[in-house]
């Protein structure tokens, strides 16, 4: 690969849909931040070199912390706090790579990929990493199943043509350079997103999809434990 990858792992969210922190949730026994991680060492037994960075709150630090300590998780180089938004969380996670001994170069790779996302696996990352050495931005997509229709004033106003839609997971990959003129720009002009490809999209940047996968489940509610639980 061109360059070296690093990873941040926003896990600053409230969980407020769960009723309790997500990331402490056990699936099929193990917490899902830690899930998620285990996904990235074994991208990393794999030959891939990697460097995480995962971006949290005070209630979930500690934790975290006694995770990556109790499974070794050696590529993790630091625990850093969020901020108000995923947006500010993010870039929280960006300024501690510009902090590393060795920060990211230009062309270096970085993913962000949600905690709360533990399915993602070997397959899906090694796509994302071939997708991105052939451009500037990608992210992990599957096709949409169902019918969406676009609504206003709880009427339908359009059905829109299901074989254009995506939906988009993580990881969403970057190389470094634009990922930080992408969140610059954010962070500078107050601009809020929860897909972090769009602020790339508002800088004109053409974003690729990398094939997902049906299994790779955001942690939201209490039935996703269970989902994730039959998945496994």
């Amino acid at each position: 690969m061109a360059g070296m990858l690093y990873v941040i792992i926003p896990a600053a969210g409230s969980s407020s849909r769960m009723g309790q922190n997500k990331l402490f949730m056990k699936i099929d026994g193990m917490p899902v931040i830690t899930r998620t991680l285990a996904a990235f060492a074994e991208l990393k037994s794999s030959g891939t070199d990697l460097t995480v960075v995962i971006v949290t709150n005070d209630a979930s630090r500690s934790f975290i912390a006694e995770e990556v300590s109790n499974h070794d998780f050696d590529f993790v180089e630091k625990i850093v706090l969020g901020g108000a938004s995923r947006t500010e969380s993010v870039y929280n996670g960006i300024l501690a790579l510009k902090d590393l001994p060795c920060p990211p170069n230009a062309d270096d790779y970085v993913f962000i990929h949600d905690g709360a996302r533990p399915l993602v696996d070997l397959e899906l990352l090694n796509n994302a990493l071939d997708t991105l050495k052939t451009c500037d931005v990608c992210v992990a997509g599957v096709p949409v199943k169902n019918t969406v229709k676009e609504v206003k004033d709880n009427m339908v106003s359009a059905t829109l043509d299901r074989s254009s839609l995506v939906e988009v997971q993580t990881p969403q990959c970057f190389s470094y350079d634009v990922l930080l003129r992408s969140y610059e720009n954010a962070i500078n002009n107050n601009i809020e997103a929860t897909d972090d490809t769009a602020l790339a999209e508002l800088l004109g940047y053409k974003v690729v999809i990398s094939k997902g996968s049906y299994r790779n489940i955001k942690i939201t509610t209490p039935e996703d434990i269970k989902i994730a639980e039959a998945l496994l």
